[in-house]
């Protein structure tokens, strides 16, 4: 190995890209390529785009899934915030069936103060759910009609009205829209979430811009409930 290709080797970690090694020897990113194609033992960088940080669409790790909670990146995979938040508050590991509800009911609002812990989701379902009306569509309804009179199986055509939200990512918005009303489109829990309403064709990013978008959701979703 020459002594260049030596320099090569000893800076290269996987990690810099071939501008970043030639930056640092003074010399050309084209130098630095033939070394590691004479080299192929030597660390370098996968093709594409750098993950994490280094990335230029890196939005500070939190990402919002199509069920409306944050993740956050980590490697290799990514972790749910609000289990994370509570561990911290807790200084320990959440045990398996444990279940992180969110008090307000904005699920990207990760604050310690808005997260209270369920022993079980049996708990949790019975304090957030047990008692409420359930969103059934109309085709729903007329599928446990049928089922209540003896026939056999479902007449009508079943409209998972959560599925089509969620594809569509209306749940994710609802909870980033929520969150801009309620917390601030300037607090953190909102934190890499503009791109979202932008593609939604919010714009500007103002109150009335806001409030007529979750206007416009809702009636989707009481369009979905009618089917």
């Amino acid at each position: 190995m020459s002594p260049f290709d030596e320099q090569v080797a000893a800076i290269a970690d996987g990690v810099l890209s071939r501008t970043q090694i030639a930056e640092r020897l003074g010399c050309t990113a084209a130098r630095v390529k033939k070394a590691l194609e004479r080299n192929p033992h030597i660390p370098r960088r996968p093709v594409g785009p750098p993950p994490g940080e280094r990335n230029a669409s890196w939005v500070g790790g939190r990402m919002v899934d199509l069920d409306g909670y944050v993740l956050l990146q980590t490697r290799p995979t990514r972790v749910l915030e609000h289990r994370v938040v509570m561990e911290r508050k807790l200084g320990r590991s959440l045990l398996p069936g444990e279940v992180v509800d969110h008090i307000d009911g904005i699920t990207i609002h990760n604050d310690p103060s808005n997260l209270r812990l369920f022993s079980s989701n049996g708990d949790h379902l019975a304090a957030t759910i047990v008692g409420k009306k359930k969103q059934i569509s109309r085709s729903g309804r007329r599928n446990i009609s049928a089922q209540k009179t003896g026939l056999v199986g479902p007449v009508f055509e079943f409209v998972d009205t959560y599925r089509l939200r969620k594809e569509r990512g209306d749940v994710r918005l609802l909870a980033i829209l929520r969150g801009a009303l309620e917390l601030g489109i300037e607090h953190p829990a909102l934190s890499g979430t503009r791109h979202w309403l932008t593609q939604s064709g919010i714009d500007p990013l103002s109150r009335p811009s806001l409030e007529r978008a979750l206007d416009d959701l809702r009636s989707r979703y009481d369009a979905d409930l009618a089917r």
